[in-house]
C-alpha cells in the first residue's frame, strides 16, 4: 500500500503538471482557457503523456528508469512560469473548500482502493493477454506479429503502453495495477467534489444527489471501480474519458463551447478511442467541431482538431499495423497492408466475432455456437443475457429504458435545450446503438450508457430543485461512508495480507516450460493458458503455428 501511494503521488504530481501544459498550448487560441478541475487536468495530462509514451513505444522499451526523465524534464517548465503560484493556490483552494463529511468520504474510498488494488490480481484479462502485452511494451520497442503468439497481443490500445511507463518494473517490483488505481484516486476526488459543491455550496442539491448515485452504482457494479482497481482493464477508464468530455460540454450552460474547450473535448475522445476502441462513437466529438470550424471558416480550429487527431491515432494505428498487420483489429474493414506478419484473415474474423458473441453469452467458445448466437435477433439472446447481468448492472439497464421513454416525453425541453445537449445525446445514442450491436456486455458500453442517463437527468432537472435539510445531506453521505467502509473492512478480513502493506501482491507466478522455436526460446505456462506474468516470449500455443522472422526477438514472428 505504501508503494501505491507513493505512485499515486508520482503520477499525479507528474499527469497535473502535464495537463497544465497541455491547456496552456491550445489556449493560445482568442479565448482564455478557463481551467478544469483538478482530475480533469490530471486526465488531460495523461492524454498528452499516452500520446507520448505511444510514438517513443514505437522505437524504444518504455520499462528503463531514464524514460521517466524524458517526462519529468518539461514538468520543470512549470516551475519558471511566472503565474505558477497561482496554480496551486487553485489546487488549494479545491481541497480546502471540501466540508468535513466530504473529506471522511473519500478517506474512506480511497483507503478501498488501496485494499483492493493491493491484492493478488486474478483477472482473467489481466492474466490471459495484458500483463504480457505490458511486459512487452517494457521490454521491446514495437515488434512485428505479436498476434500469432496469443491471438489478444493483437489488441493494442495505448493504455497498455501506459501500464508500461507507469509500472515502474525497473524498480524490480510489478506495478499491474498502480496507474488504474491512479485514475481511480482522481476519479473520487472528482466526483467527492462535485458531490460537496452540490450539497454545501452554490451547487443545486439534485445534482448532488444524481452525482451521489454516480459514486454508488460505480462502486457496487463490479466491472467499473472494482475491476478497474484490481486489475489493468481500460474498459471503465474509458468510460470515464466519456463521463469527461459530457462534463467538459455541459458544465458551463453555453450555446457554443469556446475554441479551446472544443479542442480539449475532440483530444479526450481521441484518446479514449486508442485507450479501448469500443469508444469509437466518440469520435463525433472530434469530427462535428471539425467540420464546424471548416463551414465557419475558422481555420485555425479545423487544422488543430486535424492535427491532434494525426497525431494522436497515429502510434495507436502503427502499432496495430506492426503487431497484427491490421490498421485496427480485430477489424479487417481496412485491409490496406501487406506485411509478410500479417495475421489471418479469417482467424481475424473469428476473433471479431468471438467477442460479439461472447458479450451476448459468456462461456461460449465453439465456432459453432459463436456463429449460432450471433445469427440470433435480440428477442432470442437478450433474455439469456439478462439473466448474466448483475443486479447493479440490470438497475443501470432498466434506468436506461427510462430514460429513453423520459428523454421522448421531454422531446420539447429537449429541442429547445439547444446544440450542445443534443449533439452530446446524439453522440451517447450513437456509442449505445454501436455497443448494442457490436459487444453488449455493458462494461464495453459503459461510457455512453451512463452518460446518456446522466444527459437526460440534467435536463429533466434543470429548472428544478429539490429541498432538503443539510443534516439529511449530511445523513446520506454518512451511510455511505458506512457502506463503504463496511465493504473494506470484508476486504481487510478476507483479501489482506500483511505484504500488501508494503507493495501489491500483484500477479502469483505459475510453473511454466521452454522451448525452442527456429532458434528462439519461447516459454509457455504448464497447467493452464493463463499467461500472467511469465517471462516473455510467451505463448500458449506451439511452433507449429508460428515461427521467428530471424533470430533475434526484435525481429518478430509470423504465421507458417
Amino acid at each position: 500500500m505504501l508503494t501505491i501511494l507513493l505512485a499515486w503521488i508520482y503520477i499525479t504530481f507528474l499527469c497535473w503538471t502535464w495537463g497544465i501544459l497541455f491547456l496552456q498550448m491550445i489556449s493560445v487560441t482568442k479565448t482564455r482557457l478557463h481551467f478544469p478541475l483538478f482530475s480533469i487536468i490530471c486526465i488531460t495530462g495523461l492524454s498528452a503523456i499516452t500520446v507520448i509514451a505511444g510514438l517513443l513505444s514505437l522505437f524504444f522499451p518504455l520499462g528503463e528508469w531514464w524514460v521517466q526523465f524524458l517526462f519529468i524534464i518539461p514538468c520543470l517548465v512549470l516551475f519558471f512560469q511566472k503565474n505558477s503560484p497561482a496554480f496551486f493556490a487553485a489546487l488549494k483552494k479545491e481541497f480546502q473548500d471540501l466540508h468535513f463529511i466530504s473529506i471522511i468520504l473519500l478517506s474512506v474510498c480511497l483507503l478501498l482502493i488501496l485494499v483492493m488494488s493491493s491484492w493478488i490480481v486474478i483477472h482473467p484479462d489481466t492474466l490471459g493477454y495484458h500483463a504480457q502485452t505490458i511486459q512487452w511494451i517494457e521490454k521491446y520497442k514495437a515488434v512485428p506479429g505479436l498476434v500469432h503468439l496469443q491471438v489478444r497481443f493483437g489488441y493494442q490500445g495505448l493504455w497498455f503502453v501506459d501500464n508500461a511507463l507507469f509500472g515502474f518494473s525497473f524498480t524490480g517490483n510489478e506495478g499491474i495495477t498502480l496507474l488504474n488505481s491512479t485514475v481511480l484516486f482522481w476519479f473520487f476526488i472528482f466526483l467527492t467534489n462535485r458531490i460537496n459543491y452540490n450539497f454545501f455550496k452554490a451547487g443545486k442539491r439534485v445534482y448532488g444527489l444524481l452525482w451521489t448515485a454516480l459514486l454508488l452504482i460505480s462502486t457496487w457494479s463490479y466491472t467499473q471501480v472494482r475491476l478497474t482497481a484490481t486489475s489493468a482493464s481500460p474498459d471503465f477508464i474509458a468510460a470515464l474519458f466519456i463521463l469527461i468530455i459530457i462534463y467538459l460540454l455541459l458544465e458551463k450552460k453555453v450555446k457554443h463551447p469556446d475554441d479551446s474547450t472544443w479542442l480539449l473535448a475532440a483530444f479526450l475522445s481521441v484518446v479514449a478511442v486508442t485507450i479501448k476502441l469500443s469508444v469509437a462513437p466518440i469520435l463525433l466529438i472530434a469530427a462535428v467541431p471539425a467540420f464546424i470550424g471548416l463551414v465557419k471558416r475558422k481555420i485555425k480550429l479545423f487544422f488543430t482538431i486535424f492535427f491532434i487527431s494525426v497525431i494522436t491515432l497515429t502510434p495507436f494505428i502503427v502499432r496495430n499495423i506492426i503487431t497484427t498487420g491490421y490498421v485496427v483489429f480485430p477489424s479487417t474493414s481496412i485491409d490496406v497492408t501487406h506485411v509478410d506478419w500479417k495475421y489471418n484473415r479469417e482467424r481475424t474474423i473469428n476473433e471479431k466475432n468471438y467477442i460479439t458473441a461472447y458479450a451476448k453469452n459468456p462461456g461460449i467458445i465453439v465456432r459453432t455456437e459463436i456463429n449460432a448466437i450471433n445469427k440470433m435477433n435480440p428477442a432470442e439472446w437478450l433474455p439469456t443475457w439478462w439473466q448474466n447481468r448483475s443486479t447493479a448492472d440490470k438497475i443501470i439497464m432498466t434506468f436506461l429504458v427510462l430514460s429513453f421513454f423520459i428523454a421522448l416525453l421531454s422531446i420539447k425541453k429537449i429541442l429547445l435545450s439547444g446544440f450542445i445537449p443534443q449533439f452530446v445525446l446524439v453522440t451517447l445514442l450513437t456509442g449505445i446503438i454501436f455497443w448494442f450491436v457490436n459487444a453488449p456486455d455493458p462494461r464495453f458500453g459503459f461510457g455512453s450508457i451512463l452518460g446518456f442517463i446522466a444527459v437526460v437527468s440534467y435536463l429533466v432537472f434543470t429548472e428544478k430543485e429539490i429541498l432538503i435539510q443539510k443534516s439529511v445531506l449530511i445523513a446520506i453521505l454518512l451511510i455511505i461512508t458506512g457502506s463503504v467502509l463496511a465493504y473494506t473492512g470484508y476486504r481487510f478480513v478476507n483479501f489482506f495480507k500483511k505484504d500488501q502493506l508494503l507493495k501489491p501482491l500483484g500477479i502469483e507466478k505459475v510453473e511454466y516450460k521452454t522451448f525452442d522455436c527456429d532458434g528462439i526460446k519461447i516459454n509457455s505456462p504448464v497447467a493452464n493458458k493463463d499467461l500472467g506474468i511469465t517471462p516473455i516470449p510467451c505463448t500458449d500455443l506451439d511452433c507449429e503455428r508460428f515461427s521467428p522472422r530471424g533470430h533475434k526477438v526484435e525481429d518478430g514472428f509470423r504465421a507458417k
